[in-house]
């Protein structure tokens, strides 16, 4: 099992619901995500036996150029090892008056999620679901200097890049981020947007495609609020897998407005405790949510402060 952390402001929808955030580039805090050198990419592609890759949209593309037109696709899940950093505590959790989730990983159940949308034939460039690296499962980011590719470009198996597609490409490069984030000891779970559970439009006149629009007007599984023209997409309540990924893909383009939200619906299961904040408010009642309890354990715990260090530690409530 790897036992991980998720730094949080307030509880919102994570364990009552089982909710969290598939966070978009163009609401990640840093704005050298899935910085990459271009000239040793290409050069790296140039000894693959397909060194170019086809987009059924933009047609034959340099890898790099995938990568530049693809990246807003996907969605990041951020966790940490630590629950004990005080810096995390102040940034991520509202000054510590916010509280950290405990996600547990188990390999042999796959992904932490309730049930993972793959199509991955329809929905990414690799020939199939073994072949796909958005399979739901945390991975450790790796910290350098240098960018992605600059001095490491050799340094690892593409020896099934064939089959992975440019989607390989497109996946580690959101797993590499400057050597100056080293203290978070980030995991992330990387998905195309097209798998999230639930998204939240703004405004559902920004779905370009009319068909796909209307379609969601009138389906079961979408709440619009006819004041604000916002939306509540419930994809994972849609049944049908080729009307599920036909919606996705329109709604996956509105990515570049940060207020449209993605969301996956964790496994009850995969949530195992909650550790409250120095500072924070919140009670044992207000992180005993619906799901999160529906599995029959959840360790609560609040954050006391250490008299001799710099340092924080915790009393089971």
């Amino acid at each position: 099992m790897k036992q991980l952390f998720k730094y949080m402001s307030e509880p919102r929808d994570f364990f009552e619901k089982g909710f969290i955030r598939l966070s978009q580039p163009s609401v990640l805090n840093d704005p050298f995500e899935a910085a990459f050198c271009r000239k040793s990419l290409d050069e790296l592609a140039s000894h693959f036996d397909e060194p170019t890759s086809w987009d059924p949209e933009f047609g034959e593309l340099k890898f790099s150029q995938y990568v530049d037109l693809r990246m807003h696709h996907i969605g990041v899940i951020s966790f940490t090892e630590s629950k004990e950093n005080l810096l995390m505590w102040a940034h991520y959790a509202n000054e510590h008056k916010g509280i950290v989730a405990g996600v547990a990983y188990h390999h042999e159940m796959g992904s932490i999620f309730e049930s993972l949308f793959r199509a991955d034939s329809l929905i990414n460039s690799a020939w199939g679901e073994e072949w796909s690296k958005f399979d739901g499962a945390p991975v450790p980011v790796f910290y350098r200097k240098g960018l992605r590719y600059r001095n490491d470009k050799f340094d690892y198996d593409y020896s099934n890049i064939s089959a992975e597609g440019a989607d390989r490409v497109l996946y580690e490069v959101f797993l590499q981020k400057s050597d100056e984030w080293i203290y978070e000891q980030e995991h992330r779970v990387i998905l195309r947007l097209e798998q999230a559970d639930r998204v939240i439009v703004p405004n559902i006149s920004s779905i370009g495609n009319l068909h796909i629009q209307n379609r969601i007007k009138n389906s079961s599984y979408s709440i619009l609020n006819t004041d604000s023209r916002s939306c509540i997409v419930n994809l994972f309540e849609v049944a049908d897998g080729a009307e599920r990924t036909a919606v996705a893909m329109e709604l996956a383009k509105l990515s570049k407005n940060p207020k449209t939200i993605y969301l996956m619906k964790l496994s009850s299961s995969s949530i195992n405790n909650c550790l409250i904040g120095l500072n924070s408010n919140f009670t044992k009642a207000d992180i005993q949510g619906k799901h999160a309890c529906s599995t029959g354990y959840l360790d609560i715990w609040k954050a006391t402060r250490n008299m001799d260090y710099y340092s924080i530690e915790f009393e089971e409530i």
